[in-house]
């Protein structure tokens, strides 16, 4: 463990997050006077002890000057303040090459636990301490007091301890367990683990994560020197696989990616596990080795015949005992098998973690902007959407047409039928709208309204969309009352709104009026 100790006068830290649409919004996260910058670099091997004797010697540590100026007094006495900032970056090894490694850095399971007991302890003395947040993009500001920094090193504090255990740390490589039979363990090379570590460092962060993570396999390929490597994600509740990366050698045949999704692709990669079995992943360095496919799978043994595969190293991607997906690679150099085993068993471990907090981001994104029982687009996306095109921030920059279309008879069908018949006549109006307006986006505004936005649209589309909409909605038993505009002015669209909604309750009067035993609506 390492921690950097500024004396300032102040300090402030700043946190930088930006949306979807790239725009950044800071917020301060914590600030103080007079005390310490602690910047609190945390090892794989680190302890809860360990921090225990850092945080001792951190709030002892006489650094302040007493009346005839000598440094004699710790932070207490003077009433210091201490912000403490997360920074894996203190961890790095320069030792081989000049890019930085970061495999003695802990991973965030470990570190964020220790480093909340450190910032715990420190309060637990007496201290306000002020912190940034883990992980984040954050921007420092500080006066240093002197200046006066000091570096505190864990293994400072331990030399006594060096023949028993401390030699650990300064090891110039990492156990893992290797895959083949013997169990035995493997000496993780430093250039492995950094070429690794900082081809994935690019998904942290990213702002496109489909693009880094294609950088990442793209990277990979070139370590392994191999034919052919794919990132395939599985989807166990509903039975899918989609292929979200993958990067080929220069003269290497092209596949596409969209027949990973059919069934029986799922089918065979179901059987992986088989014989995966208890092992870390799967390693054929030759023919001889395929044997096991050839006796336990022989589609897929087939299959990779046909392929010309010679040789392939699969492994899963896991978090705990979470199936996330898998990667693999193929008609790589066998002369280097130990290093590409090194390469894709670290590999996987850091790309579950991310994969999994990507799709929980996903996840999120869609519950706040998805209508959960249409499938459409919720008032929430419509509202942002609304607001990029006042702004100016969308991309488009043409003309936009709007189609208000607000379903007759939920009303009456709710009372007769009851809400489920209801929401099943919402569903079946959602889909005759998507079936008229495919590729363009459909917004459930609300209750039995819906909203479509058409880009770079001309009035004859638009009025024969509609025409479309009327026709398939009679199919389904479905009636909409329907108003549209366009403007050639994007950000004239509140004008344009207000039109077809005008023009939309034009319509469902007139449907009444002709229809008056079907208006059940209040009567005000």
């Amino acid at each position: 463990m390492k921690f950097v100790v500024q004396r300032v006068l102040n300090a402030k830290t700043t946190i930088i997050e930006t949306d979807e649409s790239g725009n950044k919004k800071e917020y301060v996260s914590g600030e103080i006077g007079h005390g310490y910058m602690v910047l609190c670099g945390i090892l794989d091997t680190d302890t809860m002890e360990i921090a225990d004797k850092m945080v001792s010697k951190l709030i002892n540590l006489r650094i302040f000057e007493d009346e005839n100026g000598k440094t004699n007094l710790d932070i207490k006495t003077v009433g210091g303040e201490l912000m403490i900032l997360s920074q894996f970056t203190l961890c790095a090894d320069i030792s081989h090459g000049n890019r930085p490694a970061f495999i003695k850095a802990a991973r965030p399971e470990k570190a964020v636990p220790i480093y909340e007991h450190i910032i715990e302890e420190c309060r637990n003395a007496g201290f306000n301490v002020q912190t940034g947040v883990f992980g984040a993009d954050m921007k420092v500001e500080l006066n240093n007091d002197g200046p006066f920094t000091i570096i505190l090193d864990s293994d400072d504090l331990t030399k006594s301890d060096k023949n028993s255990g401390s030699s650990v740390n300064r090891e110039k490589s990492v156990k893992l367990e290797s895959n083949d039979d013997s169990n035995s363990h493997v000496d993780l090379s430093v250039e492995t683990a950094s070429d690794v570590l900082n081809t994935c460092i690019k998904l942290r962060g990213a702002e496109n994560f489909e693009n880094s993570v294609n950088e990442v396999i793209e990277d990979i390929r070139d370590i392994c020197d191999a034919r052919h490597v794919c990132l395939l994600l599985v989807d166990q509740t509903n039975h899918k696989c989609s292929m979200i990366a993958q990067a080929y050698a220069e003269k290497a045949k092209r596949v596409s990616m969209n027949h990973w999704e059919d069934d029986e692709h799922y089918k065979l990669v179901e059987t992986w596990s088989d014989i995966i079995e208890e092992k870390n992943g799967l390693i054929v360095r030759s023919e001889e080795d395929m044997k096991p496919i050839r006796d336990v799978n022989p589609e897929w043994y087939e299959s990779l015949h046909k392929a010309s595969v010679d040789s392939i190293v699969l492994f899963p991607l896991k978090t705990g005992k979470e199936l996330i997906g898998y990667i693999w690679a193929t008609n790589f150099d066998v002369k280097n098998t130990k290093r590409i085993e090194e390469t894709l068993n670290l590999t996987t471990f850091f790309l579950a973690s991310e994969i999994k907090s990507y799709k929980m981001l996903l996840h999120l994104r869609r519950m706040s902007t998805v209508d959960e029982l249409t499938g459409c687009l919720n008032r929430n996306a419509m509202n942002i959407r609304i607001d990029s095109i006042l702004a100016g921030t969308d991309k488009e920059k043409h003309s936009i047409g709007v189609v208000f279309a607000d379903l007759n008879g939920l009303k009456r069908t709710n009372d007769s039928n009851g809400h489920e018949a209801g929401d099943l006549l919402l569903k079946t109006a959602s889909i005759a709208l998507m079936n008229s307006f495919n590729g363009n986006e459909i917004y459930r505004a609300g209750g039995d309204e819906f909203m479509v936005l058409l880009d770079d649209a001309k009035e004859e589309e638009i009025i024969y969309k509609i025409s479309q909409l009327r026709s398939i909605a009679s199919m389904y038993n479905v009636s909409f009352a329907i108003g549209y505009n366009y403007c050639d002015d994007r950000k004239q669209i509140l004008n344009a709104l207000h039109e077809a909604d005008e023009s939309m309750y034009s319509d469902k009067k007139q449907f009444y009026a002709n229809h008056p035993e079907l208006d059940v609506r209040k009567k005000y």
